[in-house]
């Protein structure tokens, strides 16, 4: 302290009093990696996963309505070509 003359008592302590260190970023990223790893687990243990033949029965509606959709799609196309064609052929 004969030193430093300007040094405050109070500065004094401030510089002994040791600091905690601050974590490093890798250990925390890894440390909320391991945390979502295991949460995640946790929450897929809970989900009732859905049976063989729900989903070939849910697979099999899929299809049938886009193909239903499909052909009343094409229908409309052809009959409005139909339409226009005879239209444009009235006009000239």
């Amino acid at each position: 302290m004969a030193d430093n003359k300007n040094i405050t008592p109070a500065e004094e302590n401030k510089k002994s009093v040791p600091r905690a260190k601050k974590p490093n970023v890798l250990s925390n990223l890894g440390k909320k990696i391991a945390k979502f790893c295991k949460d995640t687990v946790g929450e897929l243990k809970k989900v009732v996963w859905t049976s063989k033949s729900e989903v070939w029965k849910s697979f099999q509606l899929v299809i049938a309505t886009v193909v239903s959709i499909s052909v009343a799609i094409a229908i409309i196309d052809f009959v409005s070509s139909l339409v226009i064609n005879a239209i444009a052929g009235l006009i000239g």
